[in-house]
């Protein structure tokens, strides 16, 4: 009689495995948040290497400030934590580029 109730479920939890109708893991859709958001950093860094001097480190920064609020304001709107750890992961990744950018530019 219970395996009626929750056939969708056979472990019985609250949460389902699976997203319905998507045939994906939860686990993975939040991975993926975080994939884009690093790509993001990654796209964007590199374009801005390419800008000589100190205009492009500028850039960089200025562009991790805005893409870290921005997944900081997602992550309260969407009430979706991850978007919290793409925030913190772009931050700290962003950071550390931009101070071996900025270390590397003034070796010549």
């Amino acid at each position: 009689m219970t395996e009626d109730i929750n056939e969708n479920n056979p472990t019985g939890s609250e949460k389902p495995d699976r997203i319905p109708g998507s045939g994906q893991d939860p686990k993975n859709e939040g991975m993926k948040i975080v994939g884009y958001n690093l790509l993001a950093l990654i796209i964007y860094t590199i374009f801005c290497k390419l800008i000589p001097d100190l205009g492009g480190l500028l850039l960089a920064a200025f562009l991790i400030a805005i893409h870290v609020f921005v997944c900081i304001i997602v992550a309260v709107g969407r009430k979706n934590w991850l978007w919290i750890l793409s925030a913190f992961l772009v931050l700290v990744i962003g950071f550390s580029t931009c101070v071996a950018l900025g270390n590397i530019g003034n070796m010549h």
